[in-house]
């Protein structure tokens, strides 16, 4: 099947998430982010005892000017910087704790995070086919559904509530301005609470929805795997090709050592292992150089060359090669035979074996 016919089945591996977080594709919610400052006003109208007490100076202050002083143009400038400055004063606090609230519940949702690929340019955003395929896709469609929704729901519930209270707004000609502040600001608690409980069920659904919707927009093909897999593994021809390169400078670095050789035991058709024995440095003979066949052949050929004995144990090269790797000592069950080999090496040279 063509892959771009093929089903996306597959979950997203470690390597596509990351790349989509680099590039700031992360799941989160608007309803979340939106619905903090909601609770923040709650919470704050509920246990900020001096908000109320404020408001109420506020206003029992701005009642008693319009009746004492007399407004001109500059006296309405004063009046309007110290209304200001007092306004300001006492909602700062409540500005300051949205701002903290949506930055937390901000970076719970996506972490700590910061990628310009957002800002670069895409010029296919001004395209008008994939402007028309944005309005109608799944994600608008929900987001519209949702927000209609919402609205109705919300003005359902608060119309139900707020109707039983219109039948006590003529009983507000006879209250003085303290209950008259009291009754608004009870009644502006009950709206932002019942505000806040809704927005929660909505933010929650949300959330889901999101999460949902960002693993399903990250699954990947069975060939998009196998293609990350050789990015990340590499090509296995490619592969292959460097273990070859690797096994290759290896086996040029092994005969680079025949010639320091002190023999070459061989098989004598198919197995070679050339011996090296310093007894200032070593604690045993060690095989510096083995192989099999014609690389067997190259060692016996190097080692001629270079005027390195080659003595002839079948038993002895068969089990040298198989049981030890290069630059490994020989263990102690071969010591016996590789000294009868290294005394005759050293009779042949001239010299003894020290030590």
């Amino acid at each position: 099947m063509p892959e771009q016919f093929e089903e996306k089945t597959e979950q997203a591996t470690p390597r596509r998430r990351e790349k989509a977080r680099e590039k700031g594709d992360v799941p989160k919610s608007r309803e979340l982010t939106s619905l903090l400052p909601v609770w923040t006003i709650l919470l704050y109208l509920l246990f900020s005892g001096a908000f109320f007490s404020s408001l109420l100076n506020y206003f029992g202050s701005s009642l008693r000017r319009g009746v004492t002083m007399r407004l001109t143009a500059t006296t309405l400038m004063d009046v309007f910087k110290a209304d200001t400055m007092q306004i300001g004063m006492v909602m700062l606090p409540l500005f300051m704790m949205i701002l903290a609230g949506v930055m937390i519940v901000h970076f719970l949702q996506t972490g700590f995070l910061l990628s310009t690929v957002p800002l670069t340019p895409d010029f296919s955003k001004i395209n008008p086919l994939q402007g028309i395929k944005k309005i109608f896709s799944i994600n608008t469609l929900y987001e519209t559904a949702k927000g209609l929704f919402k609205v109705a729901v919300l003005s359902a519930i608060l119309y139900l509530m707020l109707k039983k209270e219109v039948f006590n707004i003529p009983l507000l000609v006879d209250m003085d301005i303290k209950s008259i502040m009291a009754f608004c600001f009870g009644q502006i608690k009950k709206i932002v609470m019942i505000s806040a409980l809704v927005l929660t069920v909505f933010a929650a659904v949300d959330y889901s929805f999101q999460r949902w919707q960002y693993s399903r927009n990250l699954k990947m093909t069975k060939q998009e795997i196998k293609e990350e897999y050789k990015e990340v593994e590499g090509s296995p021809m490619i592969k292959a090709r460097l273990r070859s390169i690797q096994r290759e400078m290896a086996r040029k670095r092994m005969m680079q050592e025949v010639p320091r050789a002190d023999v070459v035991i061989t098989n004598p058709t198919h197995y070679a292992v050339a011996l090296k024995y310093d007894v200032g440095k070593m604690g045993a003979p060690r095989v510096v150089a083995k192989g099999a066949n014609l690389i067997a052949a190259k060692i016996k050929e190097i080692a001629r060359q270079s005027g390195v004995p080659v003595f002839e144990d079948k038993p002895l090269a068969r089990t040298l090669f198989s049981s030890l790797d290069v630059n490994q000592e020989i263990p102690e069950a071969f010591y016996k035979a590789v000294a009868a080999i290294l005394a005759q090496v050293y009779r042949m040279k001239g010299k003894g074996i020290k030590g």
